[in-house]
């Protein structure tokens, strides 16, 4: 009797952990879109240097889409081409720590470090958006554990939306950077790290930044790789935007369909445009990519 017992208990056992594993393994982070995006080429190639390239919408039944979290590039015979409202990206050394990509709207970064090293911390100079050291940085990361630099005042705004937080307004900052950040809930049921819900507000030498945690992981699913979104609330005192090791005018403009560059909207219809360079020529392949928080977007072509 006992023996069956025990033998009954192992199986329950076994099965939930089985069932525990498979939720692990199988969970999906909630980054990326469900959209669809329908994609018109233009036909013929020509020797301008301003010429429409393509349209782009989306099908029924889409969300909108921000434009600081959207990635939208025109590849012609495998060259990619950046596009956004004036300025792109330039990537950075893959074996950096610290990878900025400026978002489509020209004024967001979305940048992931490396905090794999248990041993010695990863520092960030915000401002600059590259690797600090001990003496220079905004934050410091190991694993889970982030923590402020020196001369750093701060504050957190619970539940607080990115997009919607554009002045310091009422909020107070402290100047307390000891202690390790509490940016992070752990959920058990499937051994996940989640940011808090809220954006952090950070002012060094009279410039005011926001930030928000987006994820623990990288595009990979990699653990161990803070990825945060961060503008600044003064924009002409963000040194990274005019670094031209990170920042470039934009070869391919994104013309949107109405007046809200905050967002591309679900029924809006926008044209990627030759900005001073004639990227496409006749006979020439083309292919747009679109990337949400880092995910790919569904682009089907306009057969009509």
């Amino acid at each position: 009797m006992l023996k069956r017992l025990a033998s009954a208990l192992g199986l329950a056992l076994l099965i939930v952990v089985a069932v525990w594993a498979s939720l692990v393994a199988s969970y999906e982070e909630d980054r990326g879109t469900d959209n669809t995006a329908v994609l018109s080429l233009r036909e013929n190639g020509s020797s301008g240097a301003s010429d429409a390239i393509a349209t782009l919408g989306f099908e029924d039944g889409a969300e909108a889409l921000l434009w600081s979290s959207l990635t939208v590039e025109v590849v012609v015979n495998g060259t990619p081409y950046a596009c956004g409202f004036g300025a792109q990206s330039i990537d950075t050394a893959s074996t950096a720590k610290v990878q900025p990509k400026l978002g489509a709207d020209g004024l967001t970064f979305t940048t992931v470090v490396d905090a794999t090293d248990e041993e010695t911390y990863t520092y960030l100079d915000l401002p600059r958006q590259r690797t600090g050291n001990e003496s220079t940085h905004t934050m410091r990361f190991s694993k889970t554990d982030v923590f402020l630099g020196p001369n750093v005042s701060w504050a957190f705004v619970e539940g607080g939306v990115f997009e919607d937080i554009k002045e310091q307004g009422e909020i107070d900052l402290n100047n307390n950077t000891e202690d390790r950040l509490e940016w992070y809930d752990y959920d058990l049921a499937v051994h996940r790290v989640n940011p808090k819900d809220g954006v952090y507000l950070f002012e060094m030498d009279d410039a005011l930044y926001k930030l928000q945690f987006v994820s623990y992981y990288n595009d990979a699913d990699e653990s161990r790789h803070p990825t945060m979104r961060i503008a600044s609330l003064n924009s002409e005192q963000f040194p990274a935007l005019s670094d031209p090791s990170l920042v470039s005018p934009s070869s391919c403009l994104i013309v949107a369909g109405d007046d809200d560059l905050v967002y591309w909207n679900s029924t809006e219809t926008i044209q990627l445009v030759e900005h001073d360079v004639n990227i496409v020529q006749e006979g020439q392949q083309i292919r747009v990519n679109l990337l949400y928080e880092g995910q790919s977007v569904r682009i089907v072509e306009n057969q009509g």
